[in-house]
């Protein structure tokens, strides 16, 4: 005993940090309270930086949640089990274990998931004392958000939720409510994180926004995305622009506007970049009709087209409705099949398809579920490449 503990003596700081940054993050997590030594290590931007870059090409965990009921918060798609995180379940059961061991123990609530992020981070709010809560549930960080302010018109909904992050770091959030009854700007109350307090703000528009659709926006790279003007464009604004932007939102007219389809038009995001599929019928010369899967890229301000197949699914038709991409592999799309009540998958570059049952272990360790499907009220959740702390507020 008294050889191995000279021996762990001469181990050097940077010989520490290049083994534990080859662990998951969630063992990462409970090393920190081995020792200050190895605290002070882990919380290093140097250390950072060394995770990420041996982790670079590991896929991180995520999930695509369910919004509605009679299941909410269930899981369409849910891959864990990564490298980057090393979860043995499901984002899902993370956030379920949470809000029971968060408010249920106190007193008998009602909680609701408002908005998930690619940060790891979700927006609850509780059904009792109606608060709002920024929560991390794999870390279990929770941070109570004061009361509104009662505005003096409108009636204020809760939108999304925001972050800024440069460098790799976290720095701060906004949580987004939105007031859709004027049509000709739209009104927010915003939360910041960075001052501690609510804000109102109005965003000048050249679009009437009665049809924006202020609930399950995306959110990505401190922007929200609502899809609006009766599905024909895709309204955004950045929370953290300056200057003249600041108080503008932009308005993207959809690249298929004009030409028949069958969908409901899906927007979603991967590496970075917000994404639409849709799926469009061309009648050929000699009668027969062509069904093509679309995917186009969001370029500010352009849309590029990034892949047009017509793979097997399309042959049926539009059994198969578009649900999302990978976060982190723009190649693959997963879909819903209307008539077999199944989940459906694609690649792009292989021009493969498949079906999947109600448990389905993939490569790389990932594991694939598959529970219900609701297309037009889901939200992506996708634990980030490092365990993000939440920031104190000011106050």
């Amino acid at each position: 005993m008294k050889k191995k503990k000279e021996m762990s003596f001469f181990i050097t700081e940077d010989l520490w940090a290049m083994i534990l940054a080859r662990l998951p993050i969630k063992i990462i997590t409970t090393s920190k309270l081995v020792c200050k030594q190895w605290n002070s290590l882990v919380e290093s931007p140097l250390f950072r930086k060394l995770f990420m870059s041996l982790h670079q090409n590991s896929h991180s965990s995520w999930s695509l949640m369910c919004r509605v009921l009679p299941e909410p918060d269930d899981e369409v798609v849910a891959h864990y089990g990564c490298e980057t995180w090393g979860l043995q379940r499901s984002l899902s059961s993370y956030i379920s274990s949470f809000l029971t061991h968060r408010f249920n123990t106190q007193y008998p609530i009602i909680t609701l998931v408002e908005a998930y992020t690619h940060v790891g981070l979700i927006l609850i709010t509780s059904g009792v004392t109606d608060t709002y809560y920024v929560a991390n549930p794999i870390s279990r960080q929770c941070v109570e958000i004061p009361h509104p302010p009662p505005p003096t018109r409108g009636l204020f909904f809760t939108s999304g939720l925001v972050t800024q992050i440069e460098n790799d770091v976290f720095l701060g959030y906004k949580v987004v409510l939105m007031d859709t009854s004027n049509v000709s700007v739209l009104s927010l109350l915003i939360y910041s994180s960075e001052t501690g307090l609510w804000s109102f703000k109005t965003l000048q528009s050249h679009l009437l926004l009665s049809s924006l659709n202020g609930f399950n926006p995306i959110s990505l790279n401190g922007s929200l995305y609502w899809i609006g003007d009766y599905g024909e464009v895709l309204v955004s604004h950045d929370f953290y622009a300056t200057g003249n932007e600041s108080d503008r939102c932009q308005a993207t007219a959809f690249p298929d506007v004009g030409t028949k389809t069958n969908l409901r038009r899906v927007c979603t995001t991967s590496q970075g970049f917000i994404m639409y599929m849709n799926m469009v019928s061309q009648v050929k010369d000699d009668g027969h009709v062509e069904h093509k899967l679309r995917v186009w890229r969001l370029n500010s301000p352009e849309w590029l087209l990034v892949s047009e197949i017509s793979p097997v699914c399309c042959e049926t038709g539009f059994n198969y409705i578009p649900l999302t991409i990978n976060p982190f592999d723009a190649n693959t799309m997963y879909m819903m099949c209307t008539m077999h009540q199944c989940l459906g998958s694609t690649n792009f570059h292989e021009d493969k398809f498949g079906r999947h049952n109600s448990l389905d272990c993939c490569n790389d360790y990932q594991t694939l579920s598959f529970v219900g499907l609701y297309p037009s009220y889901i939200s992506m959740f996708v634990l980030p490449r490092w365990l993000h702390k939440i920031p104190s507020s000011p106050s």
